[in-house]
Parts: C-alpha cells; structure tokens; sequence
C-alpha cells in the first residue's frame, strides 16, 4: 500500500450547501476515428468548500447532428458518419459545448489483438502472475506477465495446443470463451460475464478468424486519469476517466480496458466502471493502468466540520509555503514552532547524530539573537561529528563493508566519504567521482562502491536505488508490474556498467580482499534475455545515447544521470534527505519513486528539486533550507484538526533514534565510552566503519549490515525486546551505576538537589526539568543514599519516550 499507516483528517470545512462554482465538461473537444471507441464525458463542479462533484447523472447531453455522433446508453459519444458537429451539455440554467470531429474508416476494423484483445486479458487478471502469466505457465497455457509481449501470447493463443483453444465454427464453443465464462473447469474461475464487452470483443475476434496486428507499430506513449484529483465526503462517489495517447497521435478513451485499483482500500474503492468510493477520512491514490503505462488520481476524503481559518502562506520559505497551502486546503492548522529546548534536540540529533550537552543546551537558551536558529544549523555543519553522521549515513547506503572489501579498502573508502562530507563536494561531483571509478582503492578509494556487486545486475541496482530512487529489481526478468520499466530499459542501463570487473588486486597480494576495477573498453553491450540480442545502452526513460566505440560507457551514464536536466537524480537525492529530517519522504518509501506512488506534496518536491539544482546540488544548503523551516520546527504537541495527520507534516512525528546516534548520546549523558572490539578505542558508534562489530546494543536497535542498497535494512522501529534491554540490560544499569559515571561524578561536586536535577535531566534528555519534574526529583533525592537515587532517576530519565525518541 502507498500509505500504510491510518490517517483521518478531521477537518473543520467551511458550513455550506453543494452550491457550486461553474461547471467543467471533459474533453471540450474530441475527434472519434474509430467506430468501437466511444468517449465518456466528465461533468465536474467543486463547490464552496473545495468538494469534487460528479454531475454526469444530472446532466443533459445532446448532439447538435445526431447523424454525425449519437449519445449511447451510457452517456458515451457513439461516431456513426463523417463530419463536425457540436454536443451541447446542459446543467441547471447553464450550457457548455463539446466540439466534436468525427473521420470515420472506410471499412469496419477488424477486432485489434493488441489494443482490444490484449487489454481485456489483462483487465480480467487471464496474464497476471497468479494464473498464466506465471513463468511456467498454468495447465498449459502461458501467457507474458500482464500483457508485455503481444506477438508471443499470440502465437500461445492461436497456435499453440494445436489451436483448440479456438473454435472458428462456433466461437462460443472455444476453449478461450468457456474456460473464462466458467463454463468449463478453470483453477482461475470465471472471469467473464456473458454478454459484457470483454466477451463481446473475445467473440467478434475468433468469428473474424482471430486475425493478427503485430505489424501494428502505433504504441501508447501516455495516459492520464481524469480529474487529476479528488476531495470527496466519506461515502460521496465520483467517476474516473482514462484518456491514452498514441504514438501517431491519436487519442482514445480507454477506461473500459483498463485496469483500476486504490492503493488504500481503507480510505476509498473503485469498481470497475471506475466509479470512487470515498470510505474513511484520509489520503490515497487511484492507479490507472493501460498496455503497460500507468497512471495516477490523488484523493483526499474530508468530512465538514463547521468553519476554518486558513494559516496564513509564507512568502520566504519555500518549504513552509507549499506545506501551508496544502494544509489549508485540507483544512489541517500546523502546530505552533517548538520551543528551544526541543529544537535543539532534534536538530543535534538530525545533523550531528548527537544530543547537545548542557553547556551548549544553557548557551543557546541565552542567545536572545533572532537568528540564533540558523546561526545554529550553520555551526552543526562545521562540528566533526556532522562529518561522522553523513559519512556513516552514505557508508550505509553505498554498502561500505569487509563482506565485501579488505578492511583496508573499508577504510580508504571510508576515509573519501568523509573527506567529501567534510569539504560539501556538490552532489553530482560525488556521484560522478563513484560511478566512474577505477583502479584499486590505493588509486581511487571510489572503486569500492563497484566491490559490493556481485554482478553487473546488481550493479544496475544499486545504482538505480542510490542515486535515483528507483527500484529496478523487477524489471530483470519482465516489465516492472507498477512501472513502465521494461527489460529493455534494465539491460540497456547493464549495457554502461558490463565493462567493469573487479579482480584482486596483484600489488595487495599480502592483503585480504583487495580488488582493482578493471574497465574493457571493447566489451560489447549486455543481452536482452527475452529477445537474445544485444541491448544498447539505454537511459533510465528510453533515450539511447550515441557512443563512441571503446571508451567507457559510465561516462556518458554519470554525466546523463547529475545533468541538472535529469528528472531522477536531484529529485531522488531531495526526496531522501527529506525523510532524514522527518518521519517520511515525500515520496515514501524514499527508494521506490514511480508514477503509481506519487508524492504526497507534489509542487514541494518539486521546489526543493529545482532549488537544489539552482545552487549546484549543495548538501549543506539543502539541509539548511530544511531543518530552518518551521515545517521541520514544529512542536510534537498535536491539535484536534492535525492529531490524525501523518503525512502532510503539520506537526513533528517522533519517531525512535537511530542506533548509532543512541548509543553516542547514551555514552555522552554516563560519560563512559563503548568498547568496540578491533576499533579505535576512542571511535564513537558513528565512525564505526561497517556493520561488522559485534556489539549487542547495536544490533538490538537495528544498525544495518550493509547487504542492501534499500535505507529499509535499517530498522528504526521499536519493539519488546529493546524496552527490555533499557529495562534490564548491562547498557543502562552497569553504566549508571558505575562510580565513573555520570551520577557518581555529579554527586561529588558541590552542588544542591535542585542542581543536581538539572544536570542529570540535561545530561539525559537534552532539556530542564518542569518544575513538577524538579519537584518529584528534589523529593526523591532527599533523605537517603544520594548517589544511588540520582543513579535511579538517571535510569528512569533514559528509559523514558523522552531519551529514545526524536521528537
């Protein structure tokens, strides 16, 4: 599901009737070339309080020649003869006019296999992988996984089995016909009505002698759902429409053909008329799906609840402002901006991957300067421990590790990520500096990225993954099931990478692992497995660049891919950084960018892409222009209108510090270091150098192995076992008991209760205490062992929500 968590906005719209705006009509003009394709009409309103109205069902439509088009049944323009003619579309008092061109065929077509046939296996689920898309097939019967390759479920319908599928003397008797009615045995069940338009065109296709258009060349470039969005009342319906385009320009309304899903059932349906059901409060996504190229509608379900106060829009942050107006539209209000103390917090955490200590916590809270916020996040970038944070963040992502390399190697590559981190290399610099690497790690520690593949598949991958955020996986064996990714596009990004191989290193033979990338310039492109031929190297998109013979081809990729005119690289870099500064991308999850899972905030995603481009793909200023927001600054502390609201960053979520970050703001409030077998004894958990250290805590809270290119190895969730840990285990107790640390220290300076308190909630949770928190403090404090109540209440502060959460 795009949205796999609960969010019902409880939003206060304004009172009001269904009154509404002047209506639309789509398409205002049409052009029908072809007797069987019909095209539905839209009749839209939004009323005063921003609701979606279908007024298809109260309108009156007429054609001003009913011998050129006719108004069938349903309401669809019919073509009967050539000409140009007007459909007037009456609503209430009002009128609009559809132009209408109608160029009818000399002839009646034949039935199309490819763009009738094909389409209606695939709406009826007959190719999906459950039934005979399957790679084996079922019971004999193999067809290419939804609908990927027409000339080979031809053969496999009208060849194959010695054609007994179909039967040229009674169409009703084939095999094709009554298998899918369910008239005879079939695993899959009927998946036809009689009568409907799937076993009409079925039918009329094997009384014509089941014909071929495999010479068809014409192929659809783009379809699109109409209306692009949708604000509905929980249980209010509303029509979509699918328009495709072809490649000889042509356009035809397809939704009959195609296939209609909602990414969250829990907050609205769609049936196969494709009629949307809004259910429960909240947010998802229709998907549209015609021969392999998709679609999406945006739908957001409202309920009214009396008046709203739109939040006034920023003019100076772009960030704030695309937020705010998407708040108001859903009539959300963002909470207040956070207070200091917690703002401090959550930017340490978020830059630096640390909690402030108390002289930097009584410091900034001293500051009176209006500008101290950003003076601050300035200063962050210039902390070493901002070096540590990203480089340990990028070590992840790029699988820097000794499964993989000598730890030599781990080291060096280790050592670039830092320097590039260190120096703000522009994004598209880094990235270059990686994918074209070669040599050994002693020439250029980049080559390291490369010694994580096991091949060139992986490669394509990891690459695509990384650095644009699509997952590409699928399209190895067949076209990507919510994508259009072919194989072709797979096997023409493997053609840049298949000239590189890694070896060992002749000049390290003393090391372990060392390998040296190897580029073949002669090497020639990779093979399409389904079509056994050579692929050209092929841009993610389809461009297939020229090349000059023996020169490395990642060149040409590195260069098309941090092209400011990319529409993946910056937009996915953007899209990551995001979500380490909230509990979301914009498009989550952050790796999976595609056109079924848009984002939730499409004009933000889009500004902070086009701003990142602008000042040539600074990290820095990305990250600045983030956490300086008051988007990211906002308190925790909900509202009644923003409570249910987890994705459109009204407020902040917590969510769990990383395991890193943990345990060095943990070492930081004890004041006793983690010993890290075969590390520095002075390393931090953040300059660890791979996933390779046995450490319980670590493991406990989900540090990644770096196996994957996926940020979901890394596993920030929180569960039993964790609460059990803080609880019971050795990392909490033997730490705050210990004479050396932090309450043991604290008691043995000249320092009151009321002091005393302070410093252990500053050391712990980054904040003052309440004066009900001093108070119980004071109170517990008083009259005993005073060393071990402040080991206690230490204990207690660190085990809290307040200590494990970013918030």
């Amino acid at each position: 599901m795009l949205f796999p968590r609960s969010l019902l906005l409880i939003a206060a719209l304004l009172a009001g009737s269904f009154t509404a705006s002047a209506f639309e009509v789509s398409p205002s003009a049409v052009e029908l070339r072809h007797p069987r394709h019909l095209q539905s009409v839209q009749v839209m309103e939004t009323d005063k309080a921003g609701y979606s109205i279908d007024r298809r069902a109260d309108a009156v439509l007429t054609p001003a020649d009913p011998t050129i088009v006719t108004i069938d049944e349903n309401g669809r323009l019919k073509p009967l003869a050539d000409g140009t003619t007007k459909v007037t579309v009456k609503l209430g008092g009002e009128t609009r006019t559809i132009d209408v061109a109608v160029k009818m065929p000399e002839r009646d077509p034949a039935i199309s296999f490819r763009h009738e046939v094909m389409p209606m296996l695939t709406r009826n689920g007959c190719n999906q992988g459950a039934c005979h898309g399957y790679s084996l097939g079922k019971n004999g019967f193999k067809l290419s996984l939804r609908g990927q390759d027409a000339d080979a479920d031809y053969l496999s319908i009208f060849r194959e089995f010695s054609s007994r599928r179909l039967n040229f003397q009674d169409a009703s008797k084939s095999m094709l016909i009554q298998k899918a009615r369910g008239e005879i045995a079939h695993e899959g069940g009927a998946r036809l009505a009689r009568g409907s338009l799937a076993d009409d065109i079925l039918l009329r296709w094997i009384r014509e002698r089941a014909p071929q258009d495999l010479k068809d060349t014409r192929e659809v470039v783009r379809v699109t759902l109409v209306p692009d969005k949708l604000v509905l009342r929980p249980g209010q319906k509303h029509r979509v429409q699918m328009l495709a385009e072809y490649s000889d320009g042509t356009r035809r309304d397809v939704t009959p053909f195609a296939v209609l899903s909602v990414n969250n059932t829990q907050f609205a349906d769609i049936d196969s008329a494709g009629v949307v059901t809004a259910a429960e409060l909240g947010e998802t996504v229709v998907v549209g799906r015609f021969e392999r190229v998709f679609a999406a509608t945006g739908i957001t379900v409202l309920k009214s609840e009396g008046a709203f106060t739109s939040a006034p829009v920023p003019a100076d942050s772009m960030v704030d402002r695309h937020v705010i107006e998407k708040l108001n539209r859903l009539k959300i209000v963002p909470s207040p901006v956070a207070k200091d103390e917690e703002f401090l917090r959550r930017v340490c955490l978020d830059v630096i991957g640390v909690q402030p200590k108390p002289d930097e916590i009584r410091a900034f809270l001293a500051d009176k300067s209006p500008d101290k916020r950003m003076k601050l996040i300035d200063s962050l970038f210039e902390r070493p421990e901002y070096v540590d944070h990203w480089s340990l963040k990028w070590g992840d992502l790029l699988q820097n590790s000794r499964n993989t390399a000598g730890i030599g190697s781990v080291y060096q590559f280790r050592e670039f990520l830092r320097g590039a981190i260190a120096s703000n290399m522009p994004m598209d610099e880094f990235t270059r500096r990686i994918l074209t690497a070669r040599g050994s790690p002693a020439d250029d520690p980049a080559a390291v990225f490369f010694a994580a593949s096991k091949d060139v598949n992986d490669t394509v991958e990891r690459v695509t993954q990384v650095f644009c955020g699509v997952r590409m996986l699928c399209a190895r064996c067949h076209s990507h099931p919510m994508e259009n990714w072919t194989q072709a596009d797979y096997y023409g990004l493997a053609s840049f990478f298949n000239q590189v191989a890694m070896r060992p290193d002749p000049r390290a033979t003393a090391a372990q692992n060392v390998k040296m990338l190897l580029v073949n310039p002669t090497a020639g492109n990779a093979q399409n497995p389904r079509s056994g031929k050579s692929q050209p190297p092929r841009f993610l998109g389809g461009d297939e660049p020229t090349l000059t013979p023996n020169t490395d081809r990642r060149l040409a990729y590195a260069a098309w891919l941090t092209s400011p005119k990319n529409p993946f690289f910056a937009r996915g870099i953007v899209n990551r950084t995001w979500s380490y500064f909230f509990h979301r991308g914009i498009i989550d999850p952050v790796d999976d960018i595609r056109s079924t899972n848009p984002p939730i905030n499409p004009a933000l995603l889009d500004a902070l892409t086009a701003d990142f481009i602008e000042h040539k793909f600074d990290m820095r200023h990305l990250m600045k222009r983030i956490a300086s927001s008051q988007t990211y600054q906002r308190t925790s502390i909900e509202n009644e209108s923003n409570k249910f609201d987890e994705q459109n960053f009204s407020h902040s979520i917590p969510r769990r510090v990383p395991a890193e970050a943990l345990l060095d703001s943990l070492v930081q409030a004890t004041g006793l270091p983690e010993p890290f077998s075969g590390i520095p004894s002075d390393f931090r958990a953040a300059q660890l150098p791979d996933g390779n250290v046995d450490n319980a805590f670590l493991k406990l809270f989900g540090k990644p192995q770096r196996m994957d290119a996926c940020e979901c190895e890394r596993d920030n969730g929180s569960n039993m076992l964790q609460a059990l840990h803080f609880i019971n285990g050795k990392s909490i107790l033997t730490r705050v008991q210990n004479p050396q640390a932090r309450p043991g220290l604290l008691t043995k300076q000249k320092m009151t209760d009321e002091q005393l308190v302070t410093e252990i909630y500053l050391w712990s949770l980054a904040r003052n205490p309440t004066e009900s928190e001093k108070k119980v403090g004071i109170d517990f404090l008083a009259g005993g062992d005073k060393v071990a109540a402040l080991q206690d209440l230490m204990w207690a502060l660190l085990n809290s929500k307040d200590f494990l959460m970013v918030h």
